[in-house]
């Protein structure tokens, strides 16, 4: 293996980062792995372009991030069950229903990250969005980081269960009701790796805080959400056969863009296994409030 040049290009202030000089199919040194180790915790989100990856190739660069994370609801690529076939048609109405959202935030342990690649996308839009959930955190007052502290909530599959009909189809649902026992998970929560506080909520699969009225919870969920979900907070990326994006589930929300009538888009995923759970923010271990 040969040491690959990196060349980092930032792509807004908040996150993200277009990564020149790298083959995603070679395998990678250990020193070329540190820098891109460094630049996704410090990017959240790395995109590539002009990448050709087999099935093998794909699994074997998400690996050495870590583990993969078990097939759930959506299909599988014959032969690999770790790769994710995300298919959909021009304007199918499936992806109009798709919310900001983290992955697998309804699992005791959500995945660590994704590497989505892209076969065939539309002629124009289509887009992919991604927010910062840990400058979403760090705009909010401290009066507000003193009441998140310590606060938990539910969370399930998708709060709207006809989406999960839309997307998968009856079968997917019927299994989905059989496993959607809500998760406790923080509402505020540590980075693993870096430390960093970041919001753990999403419109997607976050029903309820544990401990408030209905009325409530749902005031200040709706505060979340609109907050979260900012531009100010955004990076947005324009899709190409053969891009990829690499994005850290841990702090970070996405969303696809249905802004497309004509094409088609076909795209590859590997999920990234994390080895925890979220965990509490520092400011409820030692009783006090978030600065």
């Amino acid at each position: 293996m040969t040491e690959q040049n990196l060349v980092i290009k930032p792509l807004t202030a908040p996150l993200g980062a277009e990564i020149d000089g790298i083959d995603l199919a070679a395998p990678i040194d250990d020193v070329t792995f540190d820098h891109l180790h460094a630049a996704w915790l410090e990017y959240k989100v790395l995109f590539f372009r002009n990448q050709e990856l087999t099935p093998e190739q794909h699994k074997a660069f998400a690996r050495r991030f870590g583990d993969f994370q078990p097939p759930g609801f959506v299909p599988t690529l014959p032969d690999h069950p770790e790769i994710r076939f995300q298919e959909q048609p021009s304007k199918s109405g499936i992806e109009a229903n798709i919310v900001w959202h983290s992955d697998d935030l309804f699992l005791e342990v959500p995945s660590k990250g994704s590497i989505l690649w892209a076969i065939d996308v539309p002629e124009k839009g289509g887009d992919t969005v991604w927010v910062d959930m840990e400058l979403a955190y760090e705009d909010l007052s401290h009066t507000m980081k003193g009441l998140l502290a310590g606060l938990t909530a539910l969370n399930v599959p998708m709060a709207n269960m006809r989406e999960v009909v839309n997307m998968f189809g009856v079968d997917a649902f019927a299994r989905m009701v059989k496993r959607s026992k809500p998760v406790e998970h923080p509402v505020v929560k540590t980075h693993p790796e870096t430390g960093h506080t970041s919001l753990n909520i999403n419109e997607l699969n976050t029903t309820q805080i544990v401990g408030m009225t209905t009325k409530e919870s749902d005031s200040l969920l709706r505060f979340l959400f609109d907050h979260s979900q900012q531009p100010d907070f955004q990076c947005r990326f324009s899709w190409r056969k053969g891009s990829a994006a690499f994005w850290d589930n841990r702090c970070t929300m996405h969303r696809g863009l249905p802004n497309f009538t004509r094409g088609h888009r076909l795209m590859h995923r590997v999920a990234i296994a994390d080895s925890q759970a979220p965990a509490y923010a520092p400011s409820r271990q030692a009783g006090g409030a978030s600065a």
